[in-house]
Order: C-alpha cells, then sequence, then structure tokens
C-alpha cells in the first residue's frame, strides 16, 4: 500500500505528512509526522511529530555540512521505502528520494551537531520514511556544525 504524502500550507509554511513504519531510532512510537518547511527558514526544517506537537526535530540536508555526503541504501531499507529503482549510491538533490540528518542544540556550552551516522531517507513518491544506520562508514553521528572546535574525522564519500 502506497501512503501519499499529503501537502497543507499553514502561516506560509508548507506540511508534508511523512510515515515512518518502524519509528525513528529511539522514538519507535512516533511514526507519522510532519515535514514542515518554512520560505524564511531554508536550509533548516522540521520533522514534527503529528501525535504530539512538543515533539521536533531539527533537520537539513547532508549537503549543507559536508559537500559529497553520499549513503548506499541495502536491500532492507529500498524494500521498507518503496523504492522500486536500483539499489545505487544516493546522494542530495535526486528526483523523488531526499536524505536528512537531524541536528542537536545544546545551549550551554552552545553547540550544534548533525547525525550524518543515522540520516533520515523519504520517499516523496510513497510518503515512507525510515531512518537508517551506516555501519560501514567514517561519518560521525555528532560531526561539529557550531561551537566546540574539535578536529573532525576523515568523512567517507
Amino acid at each position: 500500500m502506497t501512503n501519499q504524502p499529503q501537502t497543507t500550507e499553514v502561516f506560509d509554511e508548507e506540511r508534508l505528512s511523512i510515515y515512518f513504519p518502524e519509528g525513528l531510532i529511539g522514538l519507535a512510537e512516533w511514526q507519522s509526522f510532519f515535514f514542515i518547511t518554512r520560505p524564511t527558514g531554508k536550509p533548516f526544517h522540521l520533522l514534527q511529530a503529528a501525535d504530539n506537537g512538543r515533539i521536533s526535530l531539527i533537520v537539513i540536508d547532508p549537503k549543507y555540512i559536508v559537500a559529497d555526503y553520499e549513503i548506499r541504501l541495502d536491500k532492507a531499507d529500498a524494500r521498507a521505502l518503496d523504492n522500486s529503482g536500483e539499489l545505487n549510491t544516493i546522494q542530495s538533490n535526486r528526483s523523488h528520494i531526499d536524505i536528512y540528518c537531524i541536528l542537536s542544540v545544546q545551549a550551554e556550552p552552545f553547540n550544534v551537531t548533525a547525525n550524518l551516522l543515522g540520516p533520515i531517507v523519504i520517499n516523496w513518491q510513497t510518503g515512507l520514511g525510515r531512518q537508517i544506520v551506516l555501519s560501514d562508514s567514517n561519518y560521525n553521528p555528532r560531526h561539529f556544525v557550531t561551537g566546540k572546535s574539535v578536529a573532525q574525522p576523515s568523512v567517507k564519500g
């Protein structure tokens, strides 16, 4: 069964319904989300739990952090997303599949990190999403974006 994403516009923001059959890592009970885009907020988006409006995650296309970021979907991930295409490397700017990473913001001391190891993949044709864990990767789950200046591990592209 295909879940076509539904779009609504509220106060100049676009909300797309996304269904994560297995939830997100650590948040398995929340499966239905709104992907919220505000024209003035790009490149940042919100992934907001449909059942609890207080649960929101800031997400961003990882190309804004690592220009050559790419992942490879295994067969199980591709099946879960109803991806009928070939299992090629997935990069930013595809036609119907997008990759996002979750940003974590810490107030004291101010730090922003991106989870490049556990990206969220969304198939816009089916309205299905999946968070995957890159098992054979040098990407970091706490890649510093701003704040604390720490040497970053090399990034495998």
